[in-house]
């Protein structure tokens, strides 16, 4: 069962963070935070690969607490990745978004990739949501 996980160092909107992997030394950039009149975001890394995954969480950053899990998703073995190109036939729902800023970090973020130019709005943020199959049913 693969897992793609999305970790969060709150408090930091950027961070770049070295983990050991044997003898290699891996950096991984968390990014996406933000600080602003409604609230802090998080700085985040979602990854799917089960390596990385177990390095973050082996760290002592993670051990302490600065390295935190958020969201968790549970891949479909035979395609780790939806097709982009394919709608979706059921819609995923993101309960946990309840604003535009939180919309954004996730499209923006694995697998979604859009880029900020594309969620310039709130129509524009529901419109590429809705077409990649995703609803946010805490946000109107």
């Amino acid at each position: 069962m693969k897992k793609r996980i999305t970790y969060e160092i709150h408090g930091q909107i950027e961070r770049n963070s070295y983990f050991r992997i044997g003898k290699a030394l891996v950096r991984i950039e968390f990014t996406g935070g933000a600080m602003n009149s409604t609230g802090v975001y998080p700085a985040q890394y979602t990854t799917d690969n089960a390596l990385f995954q177990r390095a973050i969480e082996n760290s002592e950053a993670f051990k302490k607490g600065e390295i935190k899990r958020g969201h968790v998703e549970i891949l479909n073995e035979t395609s780790a990745q939806p097709s982009v190109e394919e709608p979706c036939d059921e819609s995923t729902s993101f309960p946990e978004v309840t604003n535009m800023q939180q919309a954004r970090a996730l499209l923006m973020a694995e697998p979604y990739n859009c880029t900020l130019g594309e969620l310039q709005n709130k129509a524009a943020v529901k419109g590429i949501a809705l077409a990649k199959g995703i609803s946010f049913p805490n946000w109107l």
